[in-house]
């Protein structure tokens, strides 16, 4: 009986870790082509590099209402989400106008498009391409 019960909980591990994989392609682009476009002046710009493995370093500038008075709550909540571990998080605005600058560490394990996908669905997405660029 002990020998079934763990073996009923290792497989549902495994299926778990597999099914929760990262993969190559982003939730925009998996998301369905008819859906209505959020209204809003929402925007990010993200840059990236690698200064020493096994980290990547982002930063994210922000635009438009979605990341106003939560100090980047939200967009650092669907980072987690979407590339597990963050570390060395820091949010500030820049001037009274609510625009922001987000920037934060995560592992090489989650492939850079997972900030992509924290942004869309963070931002309220809008119909518009985010785009992260390695410097």
């Amino acid at each position: 009986m002990k020998f079934s019960a763990l073996a009923v909980i290792a497989s549902a591990t495994a299926i778990h870790t597999v099914t929760a994989a990262p993969t190559g392609s982003t939730v925009a682009e998996s998301a369905a082509k008819n859906l209505e476009a959020r209204q809003g002046p929402n925007k990010a710009w993200c840059f990236y590099h690698s200064p020493a493995a096994p980290y990547r370093e982002f930063t994210i500038v922000t635009s438009g209402p979605w990341t106003r008075n939560d100090w980047g709550r939200g967009l650092l909540d669907n980072l987690r989400g979407q590339c597990g571990v963050i570390s060395n998080w820091k949010f500030e605005y820049n001037g009274s106008n609510g625009n922001g600058k987000a920037t934060f560490w995560t592992d090489l394990v989650h492939p850079a498009n997972c900030v992509k996908d924290a942004i869309w669905l963070a931002s309220g997405p809008v119909n518009y391409e985010a785009y992260c660029a390695h410097v």
